[in-house]
């Protein structure tokens, strides 16, 4: 089947392109892009006027479940659902069951999304073993077996000891960091925004601070060891305005 779009502002960054372009798709591949082409016989034409037309999209941040929480998602139905939003790629989290935060884990991972996964799949391992912030998982054997990043997404790693070497160990692979945010300490059992409401609620309450100070120290101990940090899910203008600066 071949398709003409026609007039869509065509963005591709990897070719530098940004402009009101055609694109003409035959048997699902891309075949031209310029100005006024000529839909072949039979063609489908769509008109993107307005409209945006990109590679698919990349999900840097996803939990698809698998494995041991498949009630919740599998990657079946994680990678059907991305790829129906325009995602063609996803990198998920290792808060599985077992957790990935080793090879085996990321091996199976893997193995299922070329069987059952409709978009690309990228596993993101364990910091630390078993998500528990005591010691670091295997970040070698992880890397080596397709880890594109680490991660103990859904807890902060407390020590920071610990996670500077996280840090430098990760730089041999030229992997990123992600980091959950977040002091348990003040967060505690928090429920919602720590202020007016929480109080008259009677609601435990999380300050901003309990972001903001780890913000601080991971930028920090990023500045220290040179490695690539990626905070996950800003949520206050004070960790922002440190981002930024």
């Amino acid at each position: 089947m071949n398709l003409l779009i026609r007039n869509g502002r065509v963005l591709d960054p990897a070719a530098g392109v940004d402009e009101i372009q055609d694109l003409l798709i035959t048997e699902g591949r891309i075949a031209r892009t310029g100005k006024a082409l000529k839909a072949p016989t039979g063609a489908r034409t769509v008109d993107a006027t307005g409209k945006v037309v990109c590679p698919g999209f990349i999900d840097i941040h996803t939990h698809l479940r698998e494995p041991g929480y498949e009630y919740k998602e599998t990657i079946a139905s994680g990678t059907r659902a991305a790829a129906a939003g325009g995602f063609t790629a996803v990198c998920c989290m290792a808060n599985t069951f077992p957790v990935n935060d080793n090879r085996a884990v990321t091996d199976y991972i893997l193995a299922k999304a070329r069987v059952e996964g409709v978009v690309r799949v990228y596993p993101i391992g364990a910091v630390t073993r078993n998500l528990e912030g005591a010691q670091l998982a295997e970040l070698a054997e992880q890397a080596e077996a397709g880890c594109v990043a680490f991660s103990d997404d859904g807890t902060c790693v407390m020590n920071a000891e610990l996670y500077r070497r996280a840090m430098e160990y990760s730089l041999p692979f030229g992997t990123p960091i992600i980091s959950h945010a977040e002091d348990c300490h003040l967060a505690r059992d928090a429920v919602m925004n720590e202020g007016l409401v929480s109080t008259e609620l009677g609601l435990s309450g999380e300050p901003a601070a309990a972001e903001e100070v780890m913000v601080a120290r991971d930028i920090v101990l990023a500045e220290l060891t040179g490695a690539h940090v990626h905070i996950a899910h800003l949520s206050t203008a004070g960790a922002v305005r440190m981002m930024r600066e």
